[in-house]
């Protein structure tokens, strides 16, 4: 009977501390989802030019980008940030622009795209219409 209950109460220690461990780590997930929305989406502001967007990008920190050669009016750069270890910071996303301005940040993978923020997409709200 006594190796039983010692059974359990491990057990409940375990679970215990897988529910802390994933816990944590959602925690420090949501962190890094904000982080990076706020950098993309509200420090970043739509219509900026690709020189003043850069100019932010180098004062948050280490980086690397792919695209910002091209002349293109309409580019895409890759963006990874990295802290002085060499980790990942905000993960690997896209910059799109549009006649040279901030247009959008996305992550694209193979098959996929997932929008951090899109300026070009004007949301409508519905209005209402009072009937006399």
């Amino acid at each position: 009977m006594q190796k039983s209950k010692f059974i359990f109460i491990a057990l409940l220690i375990g679970l215990l501390m897988i529910v802390i461990a994933v816990t944590y780590f959602y925690l420090n997930h949501q962190e890094f989802l904000a982080q990076r929305h706020h950098l993309l989406c509200e420090i970043l502001k739509p219509g900026m030019s690709k020189d003043e967007v850069l100019k932010i990008l180098k004062d948050a920190g280490d980086f690397t980008v792919s695209g910002a050669e091209s002349q293109s009016p309409n580019a895409e750069w890759y963006v990874v940030f990295t802290d002085p270890n060499g980790r990942d910071i905000y993960g690997a996303f896209n910059l799109g622009f549009s006649d040279n301005k901030y247009e959008s940040a996305y992550i694209r993978g193979m098959d996929y795209w997932n929008i951090i923020c899109d300026f070009s997409k004007v949301t409508q709200f519905p209005t209402e219409i009072i009937k006399p």
